[in-house]
C-alpha cells in the first residue's frame, strides 16, 4: 500500500507565492539586468552640475576641473540651441554620461552614432582625458525637452542637425549640394528608405536628411518641422511625411527638388573627368 504525503493546507499558498516571485525575478533579471547594472554603475559615478547640465563619469576617469570645463563649454552650446527653440528648455537639465565602457562604434561610417540619446540623457564613450561629444547630441536632447518624444529616431537626428544649422563647419544646404553634385539628385523615396539603397554612406544620408528638414523649415516654418518631428512612423516614409504636413508625396518631392536645385545652380561645375550625371528632372 503506497503512502500519500499531504502538505498542510496553509503551506501551499506561501510556497506558490515564492515560486511565482522567483520566476518573476528571473524574468526581470533576464530582460532588465543590463539596465539595472547600468543604473547602479551610473549611480556610483562622480558628477558635476552647471546651470543646464549634469555631467557624470566613473571615479578617477576625469578630474573635477576637466568635468567642470566640459560642462561650461556645453552651456554656450545650450544657450544657442535653446534660443532657436524660443527658450523652451531654459529651466531644464541635460544629463551627459561619459563612460569608457559605452559601446561606441570604431567609425561613424557604420551608420551607428558615437553616442545615444534617451530623453534628456546622453551617453557617450570616454576615450581620452579631453571628452568629445557631437553637438547634435545636445540638440536632440533639447528637442525632446521642447517638443516631446519624436515619432522616429532618424527624423529626430536629422532635425537635431538642422537645429545646429551646420554640417562640419559648412552651411547645410551647401554641404548637401556637394553630395548631390557627386551622387546626382536623391528623391525623397530614396532618401527616406531604410536602409537607403541608393545612398551608400550613412553620413551622406544624414546630411541630406538634415537638408530636407531645412527645406521644410524654409517653406513651412518651425510649425511644419515640429509636425514632421512628431509624426509617428515605423520607418521614415514619404507618405507619412506628406500626410503629417498636409500635402502630397508629389508636392513634397517637387519642393525638395526645387530647393536643392537652387543650391546646385550656384555651384561651380565638377571637372568633366569626375562629373556625375545630375539626374535632376524638373518637368513635374
Amino acid at each position: 500500500m503506497t503512502a500519500t504525503i499531504r502538505m498542510p493546507r496553509g503551506f501551499i499558498k506561501p510556497l506558490l507565492i515564492f515560486f511565482v516571485s522567483a520566476a518573476a525575478l528571473a524574468v526581470c533579471i533576464m530582460f532588465f539586468g543590463a539596465t539595472m547594472r547600468r543604473a547602479i554603475r551610473e549611480y556610483l559615478m562622480q558628477s558635476v552640475t552647471s546651470a543646464h547640465y549634469e555631467i557624470l563619469c566613473p571615479p578617477g576617469a576625469l578630474s573635477q576641473d576637466a568635468m567642470e570645463q566640459f560642462a561650461k563649454d556645453r552651456e554656450t552650446l545650450f544657450t544657442a540651441l535653446d534660443k532657436k527653440l524660443g527658450d523652451a528648455g531654459s529651466n531644464s537639465e541635460l544629463r551627459i554620461v561619459l563612460d569608457p565602457n559605452f559601446p561606441a562604434p570604431i567609425s561613424d561610417e557604420t551608420g551607428q552614432l558615437p553616442y545615444s540619446v534617451s530623453g534628456t540623457t546622453i551617453r557617450t564613450k570616454l576615450l581620452h582625458r579631453n571628452p568629445q561629444l557631437p553637438s547634435a547630441a545636445d540638440a536632440q536632447a533639447l528637442l525632446y525637452v521642447a517638443w516631446g518624444k519624436p515619432g522616429h529616431a532618424e527624423i529626430a537626428r536629422w532635425t537635431a542637425i538642422w537645429l545646429l544649422g551646420e554640417w562640419r563647419g559648412s552651411e547645410i544646404g551647401m554641404a548637401a549640394a556637394h553630395v548631390e553634385q557627386r551622387l546626382g539628385h536623391q528623391q525623397l523615396e530614396a532618401l527616406l528608405a531604410n536602409p537607403a539603397n541608393e545612398i551608400a554612406s550613412p553620413n551622406d544620408q544624414s546630411l541630406l536628411g538634415a537638408a530636407w528638414i531645412s527645406e521644410i523649415a524654409e517653406f513651412g516654418g518651425m510649425p511644419a518641422v515640429r509636425k514632421l518631428y512628431a509624426a509617428k512612423m515605423s520607418r521614415p516614409s514619404i507618405g507619412v511625411a506628406a500626410a503629417a504636413l498636409g500635402t502630397t508625396p508629389l508636392e513634397l518631392d517637387r519642393k525638395w527638388q526645387m530647393w536643392m536645385y537652387a543650391y546646385l545652380a550656384g555651384m561651380p561645375a565638377m571637372p568633366s573627368d569626375g562629373a556625375m550625371p545630375m539626374n535632376m528632372p524638373m518637368g513635374r
